[in-house]
């Protein structure tokens, strides 16, 4: 009986471990808008809008390229040219910029996301 006990704690530990391990994706590289406002004059950094065209309009991150997320792997030739260059990616509120990060990862970019988005963006905002 305690070999039974012994046995299935095991088991139990095991498969309660194996879920975590599973349920826990590769983690995507996040910084905050502060850190995000640091890198707006460094040069080796570029942003990435991936909001839709009318949410862009409203306002984005001066300087930044705007490709929404539905089309970021379609069009991922367009900037081919930045792959030496470390790519921020932000959105609304972060969770299409994840996307979006995962994204470029895979095609070998160095993405990060930026937390929070545009909701939590205190820098320089231009509108068209």
């Amino acid at each position: 009986m305690k070999l039974f006990f012994i046995i299935a704690t095991t088991v139990f530990a095991l498969n309660f471990l194996w879920s975590c391990v599973k349920s826990n994706p590769e983690a995507i590289p996040t910084l905050s808008s502060h850190q995000g406002e640091k890198l707006l004059s460094n040069h080796n950094y570029i942003f990435i809008d991936v909001r839709t065209k009318q949410e862009h309009d409203t306002g984005h991150i001066p300087n930044s390229t705007h490709i929404p997320v539905k089309s970021l792997e379609s069009r991922i030739d367009e900037i081919e040219k930045f792959k030496e260059k470390k790519i921020v990616v932000y959105c609304r509120s972060g969770n299409r910029s994840s996307k979006g990060t995962k994204i470029l990862n895979k095609y070998g970019f160095e993405a990060m996301n930026l937390a929070g988005g545009m909701l939590q963006w205190k820098g320089p905002v231009e509108k068209k």
